[in-house]
């Protein structure tokens, strides 16, 4: 959403000056690719989805992504290009009898057969109907949240993880609302207590055999057939990760609090701090509890080397989440930045991250190098759009009160509510 969601709709400065004109669109024809679900074959009907931009615009998301990983590719002209795998957890809800929403089911349990066979239906059908777009589902299974189920799919490379992480969303709200259910993507659906729905971006870079080590050889593994021919550029034989692993990371980092704006878009999401999701910028090896997830073993196969940002909700668009993180990485890279200590604390020095949106919008406004990287005219329509998002929640939840009447705190239930609005429907 460029431009905000109907509820709190914003035009940008100059597109109003110039009386909103229409905007062409321009299709990338290798995105085309038929929606089984969407089709009606029993009344001829097959619907085609495309991929487009808008001509001239070059601050649009998918835009913005391709961007910056053309500009990886050409670094120190060494090819790189970025591997990424996408785990997304999401909330499955059913209509009450008074027509409100409700997790499907509650009592969490993870991992449960029972528990699952509670959405094996839908499960079912996405995996069949997900398939034909090249969205390859790896795993299923119910989370700890109520309602929770979380998909982790083979990864990509490029735009085209993006493009597949945006499809599986969207495919995800259609089919559950053509089964009468609602599935939502939104950090925390039913106010601030409890799990929030993540969406790690798992991630490797990879260069064209023979110019860095011995290429990754083909293998029965997802990972192997997507890198078959291919170097891991973060594997070291000798010491796990490689320099430039190193010098990646450091660049995440170091811009982690900016980043945080685009990988926590919406208030939500910041309920999710300290409860499997980062409160400061750090990294470790296998640590869960890390803004970095690192895997990497010195005698481990290549493949098997790579990073995950765990500082992502589901809400985020994963366009952003790769165009911060190859912004930030690349800014390592230029740097030669050195990597900190692993499991750093904020006792140890780690940077403490945003804890509310608009903080982290000023961390973001805030970090010139990300600005200017990004593009100042985004910056400057993103930040517009979330502040019109947070000004919709504050009179939502805040109303005017008459000067007798002493103000209250909104419920957690008032809380939730107001956050179903503006992003359920969208998310």
């Amino acid at each position: 959403q460029l431009f905000g969601f109907q509820q709190r709709q914003v035009i940008p400065e100059e597109i109003g000056q110039a009386g909103c004109p229409n905007a062409k669109l321009v299709p990338d024809w290798s995105t085309e690719q038929v929606l089984p679900w969407a089709c009606r074959a029993e009344k001829g009907i097959t619907l085609r989805r495309v991929y487009c931009e808008m001509e001239g615009l070059k601050c649009g998301p998918r835009a913005l992504c391709g961007r910056l990983l053309a500009e990886l590719k050409a670094f120190e002209n060494q090819k790189m290009e970025l591997l990424t795998g996408g785990e997304l957890e999401f909330v499955m809800c059913s209509k009450t009898a008074d027509g409100n929403w409700e997790p499907l089911f509650r009592e969490p349990e993870i991992f449960t057969t029972l528990q699952g066979c509670k959405v094996m239906d839908f499960c079912y059908e996405l995996e069949h109907q997900m398939l034909p777009v090249g969205v390859d589902i790896m795993t299923m299974n119910t989370e700890y949240g109520e309602g929770q189920v979380e998909i982790t799919f083979a990864p990509r490379f490029g735009i085209e993880a993006a493009d597949m992480t945006a499809t599986f969303r969207l495919g995800t709200k259609e089919i559950a609302q053509q089964m009468g259910l609602r599935a939502t993507f939104m950090a925390k659906p039913f106010g601030i207590s409890g799990v929030g729905n993540g969406g790690h971006l798992n991630f490797s870079i990879w260069a064209p055999s023979g110019t860095l080590r011995e290429a990754e050889k083909g293998g029965a593994s997802a990972v192997s057939k997507m890198t078959s021919g291919k170097t891991n550029v973060f594997h070291s034989p000798e010491h796990g990760l490689s320099s430039t692993a190193k010098a990646f990371l450091a660049g995440v980092l170091a811009h982690a609090p900016a980043l945080e704006a685009l990988c926590s878009p919406t208030v939500p999401c910041y309920c999710r701090h300290g409860n499997w999701a980062p409160d400061v910028a750090n990294w470790g090896y296998d640590d869960r509890c890390a803004c970095v997830r690192v895997k990497a073993e010195k005698r481990g196969p290549p493949g098997s080397c790579y990073m995950e940002l765990r500082m992502p909700s589901s809400a985020a668009n994963p366009y952003l989440v790769i165009a911060g993180l190859v912004a930030a990485g690349l800014d390592g890279l230029q740097r030669k930045l050195e990597l900190p200590p692993e499991r750093q604390s904020k006792e140890d020095g780690a940077t403490v991250l945003p804890s509310s949106l608009p903080a982290a919008l000023e961390a973001l406004e805030a970090d010139e190098y990300l600005t200017n990287k990004l593009g100042k005219r985004f910056i400057r329509w993103y930040v517009d759009i979330k502040k019109a998002e947070l000004k919709f929640l504050d009179e939502k939840l805040h109303p005017p009160q008459e000067a007798s009447v002493a103000a209250t705190e909104p419920s957690e239930t008032e809380i939730g509510k107001a956050w179903r609005e503006l992003y359920m429907e969208f998310i």
